[in-house]
Order: C-alpha cells, then sequence, then structure tokens
C-alpha cells in the first residue's frame, strides 16, 4: 500500500513539473506536432505523390523530435554554453522545417503551428526587438509558400490580416504565462527561503533559550557557593572554638554554640531563598503590581523591617520576560539589602509606569555599604545587569543623596513587547 502511495506521489510529483509555465507550453507544443502528423497521415490525398507524402512526415516527425531534444539541452546545460545564438539556430530550423513541411503536405490549415514557434520565439527572444524581427520572418516565409500554393492576391492580403492578428494574440498570451511561471517560481523560492530562515530562528531561539537558563542556573550556583559557603565556613570555626572551650571555659563556648546556631538558620535562609528561586516565578502568571505587592509584604514579615510598595501610573503589557527581569530586580535588591546593609529600619519599592517606559525604584534609609577597593559587583547585580541590557533599558545601584542605598531600573516599552531569552 505505501509503495503504491509512493509511486502515485512521485508521478504527481512529475506531472506537475511538467505542467506549469513554460513547460506547459511545451507539452503543448509536442501535443500539437503529434496530433497534425497523424491528421496528415489519415487524411491526405490518395494522388498526393510518394516524396511528398514521406517528405511531410519525415519534416513533422524531425520538428517533434528538434524540440524534444532542444527542451532536453536547454533544462541540463551548463549556463556558459548557451548564447541566443543558439536560440536563432534552433528557430531558424524549426521554421525551415515546418515550411517544408506546409510546402510538400499542402498543410496551409495547419496554421496552429505558425502561432506555435511565434511562441516559441516571444519567450527565448522576447517580444521586442528580436521576437518581432522573427515573428516577421516566419509570416513572411507562409506567405510565400501560401503565394506558391496558388493563393490570389485577396486571399493573401486576408491570409496576412489573420496571422498578423494571431501572432500578436500568441505572442502577448506567451509573454504573460511565462511571467506568470517565473513569479511562481520566484514565489516557491522565497516560500523555501522564508521557510529555512524560520526553521534557523526558531533554532536560535531555543539555544538563546537554553542559554538564559544555562546563565541563571551558573549564578544561583555561584550565590549558593558564596553565601552558604560563608555560613558553614563560619559554623565549623565556631564548632570547633566550643570543642576546645567546653571544658575550660563553658561560658565562652556557650556563646560559641550560640554563634553557630545563629549562622546554621542563616545558611537554612540562604538554602531556601535560592530554592525558592529556582521554582516558577509568580511572576509569570500574576500581575507584576500585585507579585512585587506580595513579595515586599511577606519580606517585611519575615524580617520585621517596615516595607511598603507603591504603583502609580496605568499599567501595561510586558512580556515575560520584562516581568520576570523587575520581579529579580526587587527580590535581590531586598536581599542584598539584609546581607550588606547597616542600620536599615524601612525598605520602599516603587513601581512607576511612564509615557514610553517602565520606571522600578527600591530603596532603604540605611548605612551604605563600606566601599572595598577594586570590588567586583555581585553576581546577582551582574545578571540584573545582562538582563535589562537585553531589553535595552539601563540600571543604576548606590548610595543616595539624601541617605540609604538605591536600586533604579528603567526600561523602555517598545523593547518589553518581546521576549529575548527565558523567563528562566
Amino acid at each position: 500500500m505505501k509503495t503504491t502511495s509512493s509511486i502515485f506521489s512521485r508521478l504527481a510529483g512529475w506531472f506537475k513539473n511538467r505542467v506549469e509555465g513554460e513547460f506547459l507550453l511545451q507539452w503543448i507544443i509536442y501535443i500539437i506536432l503529434f496530433v497534425v502528423l497523424i491528421i496528415f497521415i489519415t487524411g491526405h490525398p490518395p494522388e498526393m505523390p510518394q516524396w511528398r507524402f514521406y517528405g511531410t512526415i519525415l519534416a513533422l516527425a524531425l520538428l517533434l523530435v528538434l524540440n524534444i531534444l532542444w527542451q532536453t539541452w536547454a533544462r541540463t546545460k551548463p549556463a556558459e554554453l548557451y548564447t541566443p545564438l543558439h536560440n536563432w539556430g534552433f528557430l531558424l530550423v524549426s521554421t525551415g522545417l515546418l515550411l517544408a513541411a506546409v510546402w510538400m503536405g499542402g498543410l496551409y490549415n495547419a496554421v496552429v503551428l505558425l502561432f506555435m514557434l511565434c511562441s516559441q520565439a516571444t519567450i527565448l527572444l522576447g517580444i521586442w526587438p528580436e521576437g518581432l524581427i522573427f515573428c516577421l520572418i516566419n509570416m513572411a516565409g507562409w506567405l510565400v509558400v501560401f503565394r506558391m500554393m496558388g493563393a490570389d492576391k485577396q486571399a493573401m492580403i486576408s491570409f496576412a490580416t489573420s496571422l498578423g492578428i494571431g501572432i500578436l494574440f500568441v505572442s502577448f498570451l506567451s509573454i504573460l504565462l511565462d511571467r506568470y511561471s517565473r513569479q511562481t517560481r520566484r514565489a516557491e523560492g522565497l516560500l523555501l527561503e522564508l521557510q529555512a530562515a524560520n526553521a534557523r530562528l526558531e533554532v536560535a531561539h531555543q539555544n538563546e533559550k537554553e542559554l538564559a537558563i544555562a546563565e541563571e542556573r551558573v549564578r544561583l550556583a555561584r550565590d549558593i557557593h558564596d553565601g552558604l559557603g560563608h555560613h558553614l565556613t563560619v559554623l565549623s570555626i565556631q564548632l570547633q572554638a566550643a570543642d576546645k572551650l567546653v571544658t575550660r571555659n563553658p561560658q565562652a563556648a556557650t556563646e560559641a554554640i550560640q554563634l553557630s546556631r545563629a549562622e546554621a538558620q542563616a545558611a537554612l535562609e540562604e538554602v531556601r531563598h535560592s530554592v525558592s528561586m529556582m521554582r516558577e516565578s509568580p511572576a509569570e502568571t500574576q500581575p507584576l503590581p500585585e507579585v512585587l505587592s506580595n513579595l515586599v509584604k511577606d519580606f517585611g514579615q519575615r524580617t520585621g523591617l517596615r516595607t511598603n510598595f507603591e504603583q502609580t501610573g496605568s499599567p501595561v503589557e510586558l512580556s515575560p520576560f520584562a516581568r520576570q527581569t523587575l520581579f529579580r530586580t526587587v527580590q535581590e535588591s531586598l536581599t542584598n539589602a539584609t546581607r550588606h546593609g547597616k542600620g536599615i529600619q524601612e525598605i520602599g519599592v516603587h513601581l512607576e509606569y511612564l509615557p514610553g517606559m517602565v520606571r522600578l525604584v527600591v530603596k532603604d534609609d540605611g548605612q551604605p555599604p563600606e566601599a572595598v577597593p577594586d570590588r567586583q559587583p555581585g553576581y546577582g547585580l551582574v545578571g540584573l545587569r545582562e538582563r535589562v541590557d537585553q531589553l535595552g533599558g539601563s540600571i543604576h545601584s548606590g548610595p543616595c543623596q539624601t541617605g540609604g542605598f538605591e536600586v533604579e531600573v528603567s526600561i523602555p516599552l517598545q523593547e518589553v513587547a518581546h521576549d529575548p531569552g527565558s523567563a528562566g
């Protein structure tokens, strides 16, 4: 069953490729020549001399074979071997064979063969000026043969008029058919190119998402290493001190154990924070103002700090990547405030929708962290900067003139409509 279906599919493809544009015209020429040949063989006058009968058959057969060979060669020829002289040679030989067949066989009613040659000339040479010159030569040859067959002056004028009108019609029809065929092939080529480009774009987009996910995992791994590693190191030192002081100085050992408990709790919070960041973010499914408000509220409840969230302007629809970037900005800023800030009593988050821009500010009232020469920005801020850069925005962080520390992100709205990467 599959074999039969495959055969029919191949036949359909083969047939389709040969009934479009100039291929369709060529098949029509083959059919016309074959039909004219059969009609002549079955309907020639009995008194026709043998040399005329066989000569006409030979001329028509050679004309049919010449067309088949020409089309086969023209489709497979090297471009550097093909010149306009080849077209003229093919057309003039075809004209000679056709006129010989018309004269020997008295085929003056088979004027459709003249139109066939004019159609070929129009496609091969163009309608102006070479195509028109060939059509006039062909028309003159037919009139000469028609005169040799005994036509009078009046019949010649009528025949010439009919030939001229028919040649014009066939020439323009052939041009339209050829242009339609070329446009069809061009459109099919563009469609294939578009499909290939779309496939490459899909692959690139998928690679970009995978890269963004990998970068996010690396950032989380570094955060876990730096935060959790620090706490575990301090915990190990304190436990070693407690072990040494437990007999000599029980009070100091108790203090070391209490510090160890605090460090263990801090390490646990660090792990919870990192795990929560690896889960699906609520920014992907909930309105951004609601997500940020809940995040700020929960943070205040966990830390005991005063927190507030404010949103101004009319919310607009943002891409998942833009929402996730703003969510991560608040999350990272709150974490950094508790990790590095001093004397913080209150943290405020302000989300502002402006014409053409969305702006986010996270500000605390504590003392800014001490400046350390040659200190590199944390991995969290580096990751946020990369995200914001992808959206065509800007990010600034540092001490405020009025005191405290501030992180500000601005993203143009014309950029947040796309999703340049994974929201992970």
